[in-house]
C-alpha cells in the first residue's frame, strides 16, 4: 500500500508538471470583448419578443436584479464603462461635463493591454466631446446632422441597422490582435419610430433592437469572445405618472436587462440584487486584464465562476434632471430588497412584497429608513465637484430633439418633489414630441397652460418661446424669452435664445447686447461667433463676418450652419471658388440641409451655369417643400435655361403656394414681376 501510494504521488507529480509545461508552450488567447449597450430598455421585455437576447440569457449568466445607477444615458454609460457611480465620475446629466481623463475605463484598460479598440454609438448624446472616446482607436459617432434655420433641431440618432453595419465592417477587419467593440442601440428610445415592418411602438423597437444584436452575436466566434448584453435604463411608459424616464427613481426606469456569456462561465440566473457599475471589474476580470481598484464596481467573477450568490450590498441611483427645471434631485438607496427614494416627501418601499412600489412603509420601517438615510448621507459626502461645463447651442438642440433639456444653473428656494409634478412632466414631454415633430402652434397651447401652473419654472417659458417663434410669432417670443432670463439669470442659453429672437426682430442692438451676455457665461460657445457673423454679414462688414465664422468652425469642424454661413459671404465677396468649397462642405455634413444647396444653386446662376443649378434647387426643395426663395431662384434658372414655360409654371406654382399674409408680400411681388416679364402664352 505505501509503494502504490508513492507511486500515484509521483504520477500526480508528472501528470501536472506536464500540464504546466503544455501551458508554458500554448499559452491561452486573450478572449475578445464585444460589449452591447441597450438604450431604454426595460428589463421585463426580455423574452419571446426577443429570441436573440433571451436565448443568450438561457446560454450565459442572467442578472435578475440588475440596477442603473441613473436613468440618464450619458451618466448611465460613464459608469457601466468605469465601474464608477456618477457622483464619483461627476457626470450628473446628458450634455454636460467631460468624463474625467485621469479615469480608467474598460477602453483605456484593453487598449494599454494591446487590443483594438472601437466603439459605435447611436446617438449624439454620446458624442465623442464628452470624454469617453478615450481608449477607443475608432470611435464611430458620426451621425448626419439635418439642421435648418427654421426649425432649429437637429437629427440626433442613428438606426440601429446603421451602427452595426459599421460594426460588422470593423469586426470583419483582418486583425490577429483580440478585440474590444462597444455597440451602442438607441432605438428604444422616444419617440417610438423602428423600421415600417415593426409595430410603431415600444414594443416595436425592442424587436427591431433584438434583429440587430442578433446579426451582431452571428459574428463572433463564441468560443473565443466575452460578450455582454446590458441596459443603461430603462423606460416608465407611464407607471407612477411617468411617460420616459430621468424624472423618477422608481424600478421601471432603473431595473436593466444584463447578461454576460463567456466560455468560462456555465449557464445560471444571479437573484442578487447588482449595480450595473459591477459591469466594467467584472469584463475585465474575465478577460484577465487588470482594472482600477478603486471603483465603486464590484468583481464578480469569483462568484460567477464558483457558481454561488454574490453578497448582497447596498445599491445606489439619482437622478438630477429635475433640478433643471427648478424641482428637487431624487437620490435611493436600496439594500436587498428594501429601497429608500431621498426626495422631499420621502419613501420606503419592499420590493419582495411590493415590487411595484406602491406602498410606502416608511412609518413602520424607521430602522430601516434611518439605516439607508445615513448610508446615502454617507455617500453623499464623498461626491466629486462636477467638471465645469456649459451646453452649447448644438447640444442643447440635439438634446432637445431627443426630448431632453440640457441641464442649466441651479434655482434657489423651494424645490417641488418630482413625483407631485409629474403630470406637468408627462405634459411637457408631449408638448416637446409636438414641437419636434413640426406642429408648433399645437404645443404652444400645451406650453401655455404649464407656463400657467408652474409660472417659476424657466424651461416651460423658453419653451413656449421657441414654439412661438417656430411659429411665426416673434414679438410673444421675445417677452417670454425675457422672462426666461429674469428667472435664470445666471443660464447663457436663456441669454442666447434672446439674443437670437430678438436678432430676428431685427432689433440688431439689443441683439448684441444680450450675446455679449451669453458670451460672458460660456465664452467658448461655438454659436456666439456664428450668431455674431450673422449681424456682421447683414451689417455689410463681410470680412469680419468671415473671421466669424471660421472662428466657429474652429470650435465645431462638423458645424453645418457656419459652413453656410460662410459660403454665404464668400460668394458675396465674389470668391465663389472658396464659396462653393464652404457650401459643399455644410452639404457633406448636412446633405438634406436645404440652404447651403440654394446657395451653392444660386452661385451657378450667376455664374453662367443655370442648367448645373437646378439639380441643387431640387434637392433644396425636396428637403424643405416650403423653401420658397429656393422655387424662384429655380424659375429663374429654368427661364436663363431657355425654358420660359417651365419657368412660367414654377412661377404660378410659387404664387399658388404661397401663405396669404404681409410677411410673405415680397416674394408674391418678385414672383408676380417676373412672371409678366415672360412672353403672353406661357401666362394663364
Amino acid at each position: 500500500m505505501q509503494n502504490d501510494t508513492v507511486f500515484r504521488k509521483r504520477a500526480a507529480i508528472i501528470i501536472a508538471a506536464l500540464l504546466f509545461a503544455a501551458c508554458r508552450a500554448t499559452p491561452r488567447r486573450p478572449l475578445n470583448v464585444l460589449l452591447i449597450t441597450v438604450d431604454t430598455f426595460r428589463a421585463d421585455r426580455v423574452g419571446g419578443n426577443t429570441p436573440a437576447i433571451a436565448r443568450l440569457a438561457r446560454e450565459g449568466i442572467r442578472f435578475d436584479a440588475a440596477e442603473s445607477p441613473v436613468p440618464l444615458t450619458l451618466p448611465a454609460h460613464a459608469s457601466l464603462m468605469s465601474g464608477l457611480l456618477p457622483l464619483h465620475h461627476g457626470m450628473r446629466n446628458n450634455g454636460v461635463g467631460v468624463f474625467p481623463a485621469s479615469r480608467q475605463t474598460l477602453a483605456t484598460t484593453f487598449a494599454a493591454s494591446s487590443y483594438r479598440t472601437a466603439a459605435f454609438v447611436g446617438s449624439f448624446i454620446l458624442d465623442h466631446r464628452f470624454g469617453l472616446d478615450r481608449g477607443f482607436a475608432r470611435y464611430d459617432d458620426e451621425i448626419v446632422r439635418n439642421v435648418t434655420d427654421s426649425s432649429g433641431t437637429f437629427d440626433a440618432e442613428r438606426r440601429g441597422s446603421e451602427v452595426v453595419d459599421r460594426a460588422l465592417a470593423w469586426l470583419r477587419q483582418n486583425d490577429a490582435r483580440p478585440f474590444f467593440a462597444w455597440v451602442h442601440l438607441y432605438d428604444a428610445h422616444a419617440p417610438y419610430a423602428p423600421p415600417p415592418q415593426y409595430p410603431q411602438t415600444y414594443d416595436g423597437e425592442i424587436a427591431y433592437v433584438d434583429t440587430q444584436i442578433a446579426r451582431l452575436l452571428a459574428a463572433v466566434d463564441r468560443g473565443n469572445t466575452i460578450i455582454a448584453i446590458v441596459g443603461d435604463h430603462g423606460e416608465a411608459l407611464g407607471e407612477h405618472g411617468e411617460l420616459t424616464h430621468g424624472l423618477l427613481l422608481y424600478e421601471p426606469t432603473l431595473h436593466v436587462p444584463m447578461i454576460i456569456a463567456a466560455p468560462s462561465l456555465a449557464p445560471r440566473a444571479i437573484r442578487t440584487a447588482v449595480s450595473t457599475v459591477d459591469l466594467a471589474p467584472t469584463i475585465a476580470s474575465l478577460a484577465g486584464v487588470a482594472f482600477a481598484p478603486s471603483v465603486d464596481g464590484r468583481d464578480l467573477v469569483p462568484d460567477l465562476i464558483n457558481r454561488r450568490e454574490p453578497q448582497s450590498a447596498p445599491i445606489y441611483a439619482e437622478t438630477q434632471y429635475p433640478a433643471t427645471f427648478g424641482w428637487s434631485e431624487l437620490s435611493s438607496m436600496r439594500l436587498r430588497s428594501t429601497k429608500l427614494i431621498s426626495a422631499p416627501a420621502p419613501e420606503l418601499y419592499d420590493l419582495q412584497h411590493d415590487p411595484g412600489e406602491t406602498v410606502n412603509i416608511l412609518t413602520s420601517q424607521r430602522r430601516a429608513y434611518r439605516d439607508l438615510s445615513t448610508r446615502l448621507e454617507q455617500l453623499r459626502t464623498t461626491a466629486v465637484i462636477s467638471s465645469p461645463s456649459t451646453v452649447d447651442a448644438e447640444t442643447r438642440a440635439k438634446l432637445a430633439s431627443l426630448g431632453y433639456v440640457a441641464p442649466t444653473q441651479p434655482t434657489t428656494g423651494v424645490k417641488r418633489d418630482p413625483k407631485t409634478v409629474a403630470p406637468l412632466f408627462r405634459a411637457f414631454e408631449e408638448a416637446t414630441a409636438l414641437l419636434n415633430a413640426g406642429r408648433a402652434r399645437d404645443a404652444a397651447a400645451s406650453l401655455e397652460q404649464l407656463v400657467h401652473d408652474d409660472p417659476a419654472n424657466h424651461v416651460f417659458r423658453e419653451t413656449l418661446a421657441r414654439a412661438l417663434r417656430q411659429s411665426g410669432d416673434i414679438p410673444r417670443a421675445i417677452a417670454l424669452y425675457r422672462q426666461a432670463v429674469a428667472l435664470a439669470p445666471n443660464d447663457a442659453d436663456a441669454w442666447y435664445n434672446l439674443a437670437v429672437a430678438l436678432q430676428d426682430s431685427g432689433n440688431a442692438r439689443e441683439a448684441a447686447a444680450a450675446l455679449a451676455e451669453a458670451a460672458k457665461r460660456d465664452p467658448n460657445r461655438p454659436e456666439i461667433h456664428n450668431i455674431r457673423g450673422t449681424a456682421l454679414a447683414e451689417a455689410g462688414n463681410l470680412a469680419a463676418a468671415e473671421n466669424e465664422f471660421r472662428a466657429t468652425i474652429a470650435a465645431d469642424a462638423r458645424n453645418a450652419r457656419a459652413y453656410n454661413n460662410l459660403g454665404n459671404v464668400l460668394s458675396a465677396m465674389n470668391r465663389h471658388e472658396d464659396a462653393a468649397g464652404a457650401y459643399q462642405k455644410a452639404i457633406e455634413l448636412a446633405p438634406r440641409y436645404a440652404d447651403p444647396l440654394n446657395g451653392l444653386g444660386a452661385m451657378l446662376v450667376s455664374d453662367g451655369h443655370a442648367g448645373d443649378a437646378l439639380p441643387y434647387f431640387d434637392r433644396a426643395l425636396q428637403a424643405a417643400p416650403d423653401y420658397y426663395e429656393a422655387q424662384m431662384n429655380r424659375a429663374v434658372a429654368l427661364q436663363i435655361s431657355g425654358n420660359e414655360a417651365a419657368a412660367a409654371t414654377e412661377l404660378q406654382r410659387l404664387l399658388a403656394r404661397l401663405p396669404a399674409g404681409r410677411q410673405f408680400d415680397s416674394e408674391r411681388n418678385a414672383a408676380r414681376t417676373f412672371l409678366a416679364r415672360l412672353p403672353a402664352q406661357f401666362r394663364r
